[in-house]
């Protein structure tokens, strides 16, 4: 039997922080080593903290996450974050490596254009979260082809239009992105559209998820009385960033391609308000 342990960087920031657990060992509490960029500091952790999102997701009791603060001496770089298990030197933790981000400072938002490059790069963020999660980019990464389709959509006759992809550039860096259109979980006919949402991990907890949702709804607004969305149970940290927008939830729903248990969530919408959030230039 192949013994392989399972994790994950979640967040790095000022404190740098993940889960690894060993399932043919549940009750086993793994050493991990944080290293930091080219610098000399590495630092050792017992990942024995408990975290309820993975006792929840049946990762044994839950006590399998770690937490290591950021040296003082980087807090004012952005150093790239690599963790190792001491005691299975050849495992690597899936969204490993990551950079620290600890100010977000200017991001733009703005629409997807039907461009080549901008398709490729859209592309290319897209596949670089499919290998951060494990997945397979070759059958999950739309073609720009397909990107291109999609984004023609379907016009209502009054040049309106039921989609929108807007993407937020940190730099010449796309960092996360929010979609919205027709579409599971939203059903045919239901006057909903469905909102899908990813940030990279390197920008999580900095607010950015909130500022494009918002944007999403003030895109939105007017054009369908509600948006829907499906989310991981255990995903703690959007589930809370979803509630406090005023989601609520609709039960289980299960991914029509795997049957993966999903939340269903839904917002009502007001009347239009604003502009679509083209062009908005966020600052934290």
């Amino acid at each position: 039997m192949t013994i392989k342990p399972e994790g994950c960087l979640d967040l790095v920031g000022p404190h740098v922080t993940g889960w690894v657990w060993l399932p043919v060992e549940p009750g086993r509490r793994l050493r991990v080593e944080v290293l930091f960029g080219e610098s000399p500091l590495r630092v050792e952790a017992m990942a024995d903290r408990h975290r309820p999102d993975l006792e929840a997701a049946g990762k044994g009791d839950g006590r399998h996450g770690f937490t290591v603060p950021l040296p003082e001496a980087l807090a004012e770089r952005e150093p790239l974050v690599d963790v190792r298990l001491p005691d299975f030197p050849a495992a690597r933790l899936r969204g490993t490596p990551r950079r620290v981000i600890v100010a977000l400072g200017l991001v733009t938002l703005r629409d997807v254009r039907t461009t080549d490059g901008d398709l490729e790069r859209l592309r290319g963020f897209l596949a670089g979260m499919v290998r951060l999660n494990g997945g397979c980019v070759d059958t999950a990464v739309p073609g720009a082809a397909d990107l291109q389709t999609w984004l023609a959509g379907a016009g209502d006759g009054d040049g309106g239009t039921d989609r929108c992809w807007l993407i937020a550039e940190r730099g010449d860096r796309i960092v996360g992105h929010v979609r919205i259109g027709p579409g599971w979980p939203a059903l045919p006919d239901s006057a909903a559209l469905t909102l899908g949402i990813e940030l990279h991990p390197d920008v999580r907890g900095l607010g950015l998820g909130r500022q494009l949702m918002l944007a999403a709804h003030r895109w939105a607004a007017g054009r369908c009385a509600r948006l829907e969305l499906a989310v991981l149970p255990h995903n703690a940290r959007a589930l809370a960033l979803y509630r406090a927008l005023g989601y609520a939830d609709l039960g289980p729903v299960a991914l029509p391609e795997t049957g993966e248990i999903h939340r269903r969530m839904a917002v009502g919408l007001p009347a239009p308000y604003g502009n679509a959030g083209r062009g908005v230039t966020l600052v934290s």
